[in-house]
């Protein structure tokens, strides 16, 4: 889809929302304007309306508005705008008169009046959550210049994304010291972005339709099951708006780094209907600013390999919302989304990695679609009944120079018959359905759940057997996997308000999981068959959490419950290995259980947030990725999966946000992190990195960041910088000798945007890794050798405009 082919879009956009007409006329006229309270400037393209009806518009640029149409009597009228706290007015409407208003809305500076979902499953205000919520806003989203979740999830206190290979940009999220794999990335609450999608979805997930993140950290598997160990991450996709609106944005960068962005909302006449569609393209041109080296001076020369991959992305979707559809107060949400994403990276040489059959090549096709719909009924005046089902298609084709090196190895230098070179294919299928009951009892929010996830993951790619005693030696052949996963679980939990300053929230869950993995082979490269493997598990999970109001302004939150992650879906399999029988993964496997505990205290002043949160997590029986004992290799393997130890990951996080003058916001958050298995590794056992072998690799033991804002008049100034202080890394080279863990230096990045706001729109420019730091040591043997930027600055320019009519 080329910039033309988004004009066309929006134009046919603009036809389509025309197509749902404003409310026929009525009575009374509202006319008024709206003031920022503190400054007393006029505030444009706030959104005013009348609650429970489809009536409504936005500021202009003086502050001004006018909505037509409003039925006499007695109405509410609301003001809300991005960063403030929204105003209600009562008042009464005559018939066939203007009738005047104004607003004077008051800053929202640390965000404590947006409502947020994930802890508790019901709505509250981030100052009154019960469980600890970090926020990531829409407005946050816009000044970070996050296209996707990745970048959205960057300086986030607890979090740290992180870049895992260099040949294909394989990211993930670590929380609170825990991987990606023990954390339930969900979106509106579902678990759909788990199994094949996780490898490379972080950065395929746009921020196209995204309202907000809501980050919970601690165990979570009371109320969302499997893989809830660290936390959850909780993806809200937007409503449509009361006010039919158009948006688009087109960004430039260097490096060929592009985005375009379109969407729309809408709703009908009577306006039980309402629509939203989003498109997005982000493209990104390949990137060598560095090299192989022992020193920052050495690294920063290039080599010729790609530090960023070239990718092409591209995001559509729609929601779709029916008020009334069988009922007068029940909801229908229909929502659909499809993801395509080619990327490409190694020798940029002559566009040698654009062949997708070359040595030191990837080449990764993805294409996913997503189908949901979710059913709301209210029953009486204090009981809801919700229903919500998620189909998913994901589709993976990958070539990498695996099979290619082994059968050179094999084959004294000579290359596979062409016939043989086909791309690893995955084709994976995820259903999630849950129906949850909510009742309002006196002093008492209950909610009983149940959820039911399916998967199926069918793979095909090719092999060499590598092992030299085997008489199958040299032996190309074709692998299929078919891979699956079974989930049953049901929770209860009771928000108990025992008192205007004390809430309970105890909870608990069950779950049985069952799940099996299945290898064949076109051709026999063995003496037997590939083992199938099998696990069934039933896990019981229970949590207590509890929020005391000390005092207007300080509020203490203590959560502790249980966690646990089945054997299943594991993240080097579809990336490393491409899920081929390579890796082995026993029936014996035991499923990672944990206990976790969080306290934090808060102080909400009107110009002063603090905070502190103290955390700590005992995981038993990790599970880690190592080479295949001798036994294992008599299998046919290469790698296995084991339980090798317990850790424990512990710390306490410091938050300040601060607004010392009018437009001048100022955050600083710093945390101290320890993470330790009980015992020293054993792949490090005979070597002099034993003892150091007990941290937990990628967790800094330090960690914070930095955020100015300053927002005078139309103008908006953003400074971020992001601290990681000293992590140990495992450098595994393909010469044994010289393997080993490094401890790495503290380093800090800066990000900078500025942004001028003109009527309708908005211009902006701004650059990331301002100061162009870089990694000081790089191996090209070992890909996953990464622990700071491999290159440096990022500059972008860009153009949005946001029209509500």
């Amino acid at each position: 889809m080329k910039t033309t082919h988004l004009f066309l879009l929006l134009l046919m956009l603009l036809y389509v929302s025309n197509a749902f007409p404003q409310a026929q006329r009525s009575e009374g006229t509202l006319s008024g304007y709206v003031l920022d309270k503190k400054s007393d400037e006029r505030l444009p393209s706030v959104t005013i309306f009348v609650k429970g009806t489809t009536q409504g518009t936005s500021s202009r640029s003086d502050g001004t508005f006018v909505v037509k149409n409003i039925p006499e009597g007695k109405q509410t009228i609301v003001a809300q705008y991005v960063g403030y706290r929204p105003q209600e007015i009562n008042m009464t409407i005559d018939a066939g008169k203007d009738n005047a208003i104004h607003f004077e809305l008051e800053e929202d500076l640390f965000n404590l009046e947006q409502v947020v979902v994930t802890g508790t499953r019901t709505p509250h205000f981030v100052k009154n959550v019960p469980i600890r919520t970090e926020v990531v806003t829409s407005q946050s989203l816009r000044t970070k210049n996050a296209q996707n979740i990745f970048e959205a999830l960057e300086a986030v206190p607890g979090l740290r994304v992180e870049n895992q290979c260099q040949s294909c940009n394989f990211s993930m999220v670590r929380m609170q010291g825990l991987g990606a794999e023990h954390t339930q990335v969900q979106i509106n609450g579902q678990p759909i972005y788990s199994g094949l999608a996780s490898v490379y979805g972080l950065e395929q997930i746009g921020t196209g339709d995204v309202d907000r993140i809501e980050v919970v950290k601690g165990a979570g598997s009371a109320l969302y099951g499997s893989s809830a160990v660290a936390g959850a991450i909780n993806i809200i996709t937007r409503e449509p708006s009361a006010i039919p609106s158009i948006s688009a944005d087109i960004q430039f960068g260097n490096y060929g780094t592009n985005a375009y962005n379109i969407s729309s909302s809408m709703r009908n006449d009577k306006g039980n209907i309402g629509l939203n569609v989003y498109a997005q393209k982000v493209d990104h041109g390949v990137i060598d600013e560095t090299g192989e080296g022992d020193s920052r001076q050495e690294v920063k020369q290039k080599d010729g390999i790609t530090d960023r991959v070239e990718s092409k992305l591209h995001n559509v979707g729609f929601s779709l919302y029916v008020d009334n559809p069988f009922f007068k107060d029940d909801k229908l949400i229909f929502r659909g989304k499809g993801i395509n994403e080619k990327r490409a990276g190694g020798i940029i040489t002559d566009d040698y990695y654009k062949n997708p059959f070359t040595d030191g090549t990837e080449n990764i096709t993805t294409n996913r679609y997503e189908g949901e719909v979710n059913y709301i009924k209210p029953i009486g005046q204090h009981s809801e009944l919700q229903f919500n089902t998620s189909y998913i298609d994901h589709n993976r084709e990958a070539t990498n120079d695996s099979f290619l090196s082994d059968y050179m190895d094999t084959h004294d230098g000579d290359t596979p018959n062409v016939l043989d070179m086909r791309p690893y294919i995955a084709k994976e299928n995820t259903r999630v359905s849950s129906l949850s009951f909510k009742s309002r009892l006196e002093n008492h929010n209950l909610i009983f759940g149940v959820q039911y996830y399916t998967t199926d993951l069918n793979e095909t790619g090719m092999y060499t057997v590598v092992d030299e005693t085997s008489e199958y030696y040299g032996n190309a052949y074709k692998s299929i996997a078919h891979k699956h996963a079974r989930e049953m679980g049901a929770y209860i939990q009771d928000e108990w308000n025992v008192s205007s300053r004390l809430t309970v929230v105890p909870g608990v869950r069950i779950d049985h999981h069952s799940s099996g993995e299945e290898y064949t082979s076109d051709r026999k490269v063995f003496d037997g068959d590939f083992p199938k493997t099998k696990f069934d598990e039933t896990s019981f999970n229970p949590r207590l959490a509890l929020k005391y109001q000390l005092t207007r302004q300080i509020t203490l939150r203590a959560n502790a419950g249980t966690g646990f992650r089945a054997p299943y879906g594991f993240s080097e399999d579809l990336h490393l290995c491409s899920g081929s029988p390579r890796v082995w993964k026993s029936s014996e496997l035991k499923a990672e259980t944990s206990r976790s505990a969080n306290f934090s205290a808060d102080y909400y002043g009107d110009h002063f947030q603090v905070s502190a949160n103290l955390f700590y997590t005992f995981l038993k029986n990790k599970i880690d990725f190592a080479d295949a004992d001798d036994e294992v290799k008599k299998l046919g393997y290469t790698y296995q999966w084991e339980n090798i130890d317990d850790a424990v990951v512990k710390g306490i996080e410091l938050m300040v946000m601060v607004n010392p003058a009018r437009n001048l916001n100022l955050g600083v958050d710093f945390a101290l992190n320890s993470g330790k298995y009980n015992n020293n590794r054993g792949d490090w056992a005979e070597t002099g990195y034993a003892d150091i072998s007990r941290y937990i690799p990628r967790f800094p033991s330090t960690t914070g960041s930095v955020k100015i804002e300053y927002s005078p008049k139309s103008w908006m100034f953003t400074l971020y910088g992001i601290y990681q202080g000293k992590m140990y890394i495992d450098y595994i080279s393909e010469t044994a000798e010289n393997s080993k863990i490094k401890e790495t230096e503290p380093y800090m990045t800066f990000n900078v945007r500025a942004s001028k706001r003109f009527g309708l729109f908005n211009i902006y420019a701004g650059a990331k890794n301002i100061f162009n730091y870089i990694q000081d040591e790089k191996h090209l043997d070992d890909a996953a050798f990464i622990y700071a930027p491999l290159y440096g600055a990022l500059y972008y320019a860009g153009i949005s405009v946001n029209i509500n009519y």
